[in-house]
């Protein structure tokens, strides 16, 4: 873990947080909003017809569901916390193989079976490292896409400055990177830049 995601784990720890529990049960609900309340400050039972009113106003949240089974409203339910990618436990409390194949591939939240014996407090605690994990492999897929994007710039720079220009492949490239350090920009935008010119003119 290097030193800024440590720093964002301990904002995000510190950070207070809202925990919204949404069930097709109202008793079920009522049971998991007691339990979370020992452990969490901000602790809000809510309707599945609530919920599309409360995500636009998400900030540092956190979302446990309880269903029976995976139906179409635990799809949306998973799908729209996903989009805002808040931490989330799931439990199903009738839990079989064919309920997983019909949720959203688990790629960022927590399933359960609904009689689980461990603390839910655990679980939300998971959720959050799985959401908080989630995002940074995101933010390195965009990372090395951006540079997979420049590499690619740099290569067709180099191929115009080599064909227009009459050089050679290094002096091409040694072009490109002193342009970068004169003008204090990516070797990637240079190459862009390049690009846009030659190919305009």
């Amino acid at each position: 873990m290097t030193k800024s995601d440590a720093r964002q784990s301990e904002q995000q720890a510190a950070a207070p947080r809202q925990i919204l529990v949404c069930s097709d049960c109202t008793r079920e609900q009522a049971r998991l909003t007691r339990e979370l309340a020992a452990h969490y400050d901000d602790v809000i039972g809510c309707q599945f017809s609530q919920l599309s009113g409360v995500i636009p106003q998400a900030s540092s949240r956190v979302l446990v569901i309880s269903w029976a089974r995976a139906d179409a409203e635990l799809r949306l339910l998973v799908t729209q916390a996903g989009s805002q990618q808040w931490p989330l436990v799931v439990m199903i409390r009738q839990l079989d193989i064919h309920d997983i194949e019909r949720l959203p591939a688990p790629d960022g939240y927590v399933l359960l079976p609904g009689d689980s014996a461990t603390a839910l407090c655990v679980w939300v605690e998971r959720a959050e490292q799985v959401r908080a994990r989630q995002r940074r492999i995101e933010r390195e897929f965009q990372t090395l896409n951006r540079r997979l994007e420049d590499r690619r710039l740099v290569e067709q720079a180099k191929g115009l400055l080599m064909k227009q220009h009459g050089l050679a492949e290094a002096e091409a490239y040694q072009m490109l990177r002193n342009a970068a350090m004169q003008h204090s920009q990516s070797l990637g935008q240079i190459a862009k830049n390049v690009l846009l010119r030659l190919t305009r003119g």
